[in-house]
């Protein structure tokens, strides 16, 4: 496979009342090959059964993607960090809540019809310090929870300074947890000045490419694409990162060894060559 035949966005949303299809052939005709779909919450949905029916319905999105493209899809399934928000008022223990969303996450990726655990983390803006001190906990859980089934694990935070990315990894070490799997999903290129063990997925604008190149060869690239038909493009568009690796292609003489490294090598340490190539 020439390297020019391998693009991998590291964080997509498709909804069934999204534009789906549409969008992963939008991907695919700008030259993705593969992307990693994350689930989005629903809360429209009752919380009987809630992680059930969401995984289910990302999982059929997976696979109508597959038959219909020829991109290769890889599948992350977990609690929102906002769902414990949501939830609280629904259902008596909100946090054995979240667990039970983890578990049945696990339960999948092990089945084979999944491939990490995410995106679970922390609300990315400032609340309750119960909140932070639960979700620091679902965190430890689901870091031991993975240690052992070389599980990736993206995650959802608040925008991490030096401090939380030296503790993000503490808590990781202390899980046991192979770190070469932790990605921090929304990072910013001004966190490669950072010493962490913790891989960065960045979000593939423009200004964002040229910064982090500056800094690292070591990163993925992502749109979280949001699938929403009232904000087409949230967060920004699916055909992002394969108009990102023209660019790159264009204006760096090193652009094979940049494709070599943040469309094959990361992915494939993190997802497995069998499910992206």
């Amino acid at each position: 496979m020439e390297l020019w035949d391998i693009i991998f966005d590291n964080h997509m949303h498709l909804r069934e009342d999204g534009y789906n299809i549409e969008a992963a052939r939008q991907f695919e005709h700008s030259g993705g090959t593969a992307f990693n779909l994350v689930n989005l919450p629903n809360h429209e949905l009752p919380a009987a059964d809630y992680y059930e029916n969401v995984y289910r319905k990302t999982l059929k999105l997976a696979e109508m993607v597959r038959r219909e493209t020829g991109v290769k899809v890889a599948v992350t399934l977990g609690p929102y960090p906002l769902d414990y928000l949501h939830f609280s008022s629904h259902v008596g223990n909100i946090k054995e809540f979240i667990l039970s969303g983890i578990d049945r996450a696990v339960d999948l990726i092990l089945k084979g019809e999944a491939d990490a655990l995410g995106e679970i983390g922390r609300p990315h803006f400032v609340t309750d310090e119960k909140t932070v001190e639960d979700a620091n906990d679902i965190l430890e859980y689901a870091m031991e929870k993975c240690s052992d089934q070389d599980i990736p694990i993206i995650l959802h935070t608040e925008d991490l300074t030096g401090d939380s990315y030296k503790e993000l990894g503490e808590m990781a070490r202390k899980a046991g947890f192979d770190t070469g799997k932790l990605i921090k999903h929304h990072a910013h290129p001004k966190d490669f000045s950072i010493d962490s063990i913790l891989l960065k997925s960045v979000l593939a604008t423009r200004k964002n490419v040229r910064e982090s190149l500056i800094m690292s060869r070591g990163f993925f690239l992502e749109t979280d694409y949001v699938d929403d038909r009232s904000k087409p493009g949230k967060v920004i568009p699916a055909d992002s990162v394969p108009k990102r690796a023209l660019m790159i292609k264009n204006q760096y003489d090193d652009w094979e060894d940049i494709f070599e490294s943040i469309f094959r090598d990361i992915p494939v340490s993190v997802f497995g060559e069998d499910t992206l190539f």
